[in-house]
């Protein structure tokens, strides 16, 4: 299989018309690295998907595609789902979905795998291949086979394995790699491993865990498909590398810093990103 190579900044312009739907802050898992700890403009954890939904449908005409994410959306799998068909029926979107797998996904495995039908992908946030350290990640215990359930999934070339490289939980080269083969071997369609951003106390790089180097993030592209020497993988494994403008352990070249600042600066014209509240609220940015 030839893998597409991709190799692009987050903060590349033209690259965004995009809106991030915020369903809901609500999520079972208490992973210490979340994002959505620092995102708190609602507090309304009900979310009114028939705004949502009309909210996209006003804006389809500048936009390429949207991703649900939370918080968990998948709590409300059902009006979630509703919510996703009306946007098709109505626009030419295309549908993500960022989710961890909650147990209303066990519960319902019918509705889950309609789900899985509806949108163009599905990120699943799987943490790592030992439930038992995954668990630990989360701060909770599944109440179900989570590998067997993924083994189970229908249209897996269109869902996306994601991981986070976690300091003391996922750092390790072997870990690394029995991980990255273990979902391979499973058959999705992409596995994307990344870097945190914010948590100093969590991060881990990639290149030391691996004993890898790359140039600058700001050269060589931020997400990257990437290789590894020795190793064979059936689907793209994409790399994110954490930015030093928001994760303050990593430490570049000042030259580096002011490619990152000029490119931010300069090149987000032409861009349409918003984020949908879970009252169906649209701001310009988190």
């Amino acid at each position: 299989m030839k893998i597409p190579k991709l190799k692009c900044n987050s903060c590349d312009g033209g690259r965004y018309r995009s809106f991030d739907i915020h369903t809901t802050s609500l999520c079972p898992h208490k992973c210490p690295y979340c994002i959505d700890e620092h995102n708190r403009h609602c507090k309304e954890n009900v979310p009114d998907f028939a705004r949502i939904a009309q909210t996209i449908i006003n804006h389809a005409a500048d936009l390429d595609d949207v991703l649900f994410l939370g918080g968990e959306p998948c709590l409300y799998l059902e009006p979630l789902l509703k919510c996703i068909q009306t946007v098709k029926a109505q626009t030419s979107l295309k549908i993500y979905v960022t989710t961890s797998v909650p147990n209303t996904c066990f519960r319902h495995p019918e509705t889950f795998f309609e789900l899985i039908e509806s949108v163009d992908g599905l990120n699943i946030s799987a943490q790592h291949y030992n439930e038992l350290i995954a668990d630990k990640i989360r701060g909770t215990t599944s109440s179900f086979n989570r590998q067997e359930f993924y083994a189970q999934l229908p249209q897996k070339k269109k869902i996306r394995i994601n991981l986070n490289l976690i300091k003391g939980f996922l750092d390790e080269k072997q870990d690394i790699l029995n991980t990255l083969h273990h979902y391979d071997d499973m058959g999705f369609g992409s596995i994307l491993i990344r870097e945190l951003q914010h948590t100093p106390t969590y991060y881990a790089s990639f290149e030391k865990a691996m004993d890898m180097h790359f140039p600058s993030a700001y050269s060589y592209g931020c997400q990257t498909t990437i290789e590894i020497p020795g190793e064979h993988f059936s689907c793209p494994i994409i790399l994110k590398r954490s930015c030093p403008l928001v994760e303050p352990s990593i430490h570049v070249h000042p030259e580096d810093c002011i490619k990152a600042f000029l490119k931010l600066f300069t090149s987000s014209h032409g861009n349409t990103f918003g984020v949908v509240w879970e009252d169906g609220s649209l701001k310009e940015g988190w």
